[in-house]
C-alpha cells in the first residue's frame, strides 16, 4: 500500500533486526504431488529464531510459515509484546501491496483474453483528458500519451504518488476507516501532492501507488466487473481462498487492528484499493503464492516465464529488482512486500528449490526486508 521505497533504507542494515464464499463451480485443481514430508529440522529452527528476534527486539507480533513443494506447512509465531509462542496462524491480516500480485496477475489474465497487450498506451486503453490533466507533466512538456501498461506494471510510468512522504501527517489526515477513496480521489490527490517527483516514462524505475490504481481502472473497464468482482472470481474463487477478502467491502467492525508507532491504528482501505486493499491470512496466501509459481492462474506458460523474467528494473543497486508486480529479491525468491499503516508483510517463492513462505507483522514500522531476506537465505540451503 505505502511506498515500499520508503522501507529501502532499512536494507542497508539487514544484518541486524530494525529498531466466503462458496466454491467455485469451476475450481483449479491443485497438482498432485508426491506424500508429504516435514520441513528440515534447521529451517524449523531457523525460522523459529527468527521470528522471535524480529518480534522480541520491535516489540511486535509475528508470525510466519513455509512450505516445500512436497512438505506439510511449518509455522511459526511470536508476541513480543507478550514474550510468549503463538499456537493460532489463522488471523487474518493486512497483506498490503502484497496486493499488487493479485492486480498484476488479473492484467496478465486480460492479455491471454487479448483484451489488451503489455505495449498499449494507457490513454487509449481510458481516455479520460480531465482525469490525467497536470497528471504528468515534465519540464513543462506533458508525457500522459507515452504511459503504456508495462509501465504501469513495473513502476516506470513517471507518475506522482499520492500518499504524502510524512507518515505522520498521513496517519492525522486518514485515520477514519469509514473515509471513502474513489480512484479518481486518489489521482487528484497525487496531482497536489507536494512531494510529488516526476519523469519521462520508461527513463527510470519509481515505486508508485498511482500506476495500480490506474491498472485498476484498466481491470473494470474490460473484464466490465468491478475490481473486486474481477478479484473474486478468476483469482479468490478458482483458489479457494476461504479467508481472502477485498478490504473495501470488508466490514470495518471484524478487521484485524494493526499498529503504528505503537498505537492500534485502521486505515480506510479504499486509500489502497487495487494498489494494497486485500486482506487474508497465512495460509490462503500461502496457497496464491503456490499457484502462482506454478502458473495455475494463467493459461498460457509464456506468460508465468515472462513475468519472472522480463521488464525488471533496480529498486535496490545489486540486490532488488521489480518486474511486472513481482520483486526479485537478491536473486533468492521472487514475491512481493506489503505494507499498510499497520501490518507488514511479505510472500515469497524460492526461485531455486520453489519454497513458498509468508510472513506477517502487526507493527508497519518494522522492517519487512530482514525478515524476507533472511527467510530466502535460510531456505536457499535446502534441496
Amino acid at each position: 500500500m505505502k511506498k515500499i521505497t520508503l522501507l529501502i533504507v532499512l536494507f542497508i542494515t539487514i544484518s541486524s533486526c530494525k529498531s466466503h464464499l462458496n466454491h467455485p463451480k469451476t475450481a483449479i485443481q491443485p497438482t498432485l504431488e508426491t506424500p508429504k514430508l516435514e520441513v528440515s529440522q534447521s529451517a524449523k529452527t531457523g525460522l523459529d529464531s527468527l521470528v522471535a528476534k524480529v518480534a522480541m527486539t520491535n516489540g511486535c507480533r509475528m508470525t510466519a510459515t513455509i512450505k516445500g513443494p512436497n512438505t506439510t506447512a511449518y509455522y511459526s509465531g511470536f508476541d513480543g509484546r507478550t514474550n510468549e509462542k503463538i499456537t493460532d496462524f489463522n488471523d487474518l491480516y493486512e497483506i498490503g501491496s502484497c496486493t499488487k500480485m493479485f492486480t498484476a496477475a488479473s492484467i496478465f489474465q486480460l492479455i491471454e483474453k487479448k483484451k489488451l497487450k503489455l505495449d498499449d498506451h494507457l490513454t487509449s486503453l481510458l481516455p479520460n483528458k480531465t482525469l490525467y490533466k497536470d497528471l504528468l507533466i515534465v519540464d513543462g512538456k506533458n508525457y500522459i500519451d507515452s504511459v503504456k501498461v508495462i509501465n504501469l506494471l513495473n513502476h516506470t510510468s513517471g507518475f506522482p504518488e499520492y500518499f504524502l512522504e510524512d507518515e505522520e501527517k498521513v496517519v492525522e489526515l486518514h485515520s477514519d476507516p469509514s473515509e471513502l477513496f474513489t480512484a479518481e480521489k486518489l489521482i487528484n490527490m497525487a496531482k497536489a501532492n507536494p512531494d510529488k517527483n516526476m519523469f519521462i516514462p520508461g527513463s527510470k524505475f519509481s515505486y508508485c501507488n498511482v500506476n495500480y490504481i490506474l491498472l485498476g481502472l484498466i481491470i473494470e473497464k474490460f473484464s466490465k466487473q468491478t475490481y473486486q468482482e474481477y478479484v473474486q472470481e478468476h483469482i479468490i474463487m478458482p483458489l479457494a481462498l476461504k479467508n481472502t477478502y477485498l478490504g473495501s467491502v470488508f466490514p470495518n467492525a471484524r478487521r484485524p487492528k494493526g499498529h503504528y508507532k505503537g498505537k492500534t491504528i485502521l486505515m480506510p482501505l479504499t486509500m489502497a484499493g487495487s494498489a494494497g486493499e486485500i486482506l487474508s491470512n497465512l495460509d490462503d496466501m500461502q496457497t496464491f503464492i503456490s499457484a502462482w509459481n506454478k502458473g495455475e492462474l494463467f493459461n498460457n506458460p509464456n506468460t508465468l516465464n515472462g513475468i519472472k523474467n522480463d521488464h525488471f528494473n533496480t529498486m535496490v543497486p545489486n540486490a532488488i529488482t521489480y518486474g511486472a508486480g513481482v520483486i526479485n529479491l537478491m536473486n533468492l525468491s521472487l514475491g512481493h512486500a506489503g505494507q499498510t499503516f499497520g501490518y507488514q508483510a511479505y510472500v515469497g517463492t524460492m526461485i531455486s528449490n520453489h519454497y513458498t513462505f509468508v510472513f506477517s507483522i502487526d507493527d508497519a514500522t518494522v522492517s519487512a526486508w530482514y525478515p524476507a531476506i533472511e527467510t530466502s537465505r535460510l531456505l536457499k540451503h535446502i534441496k
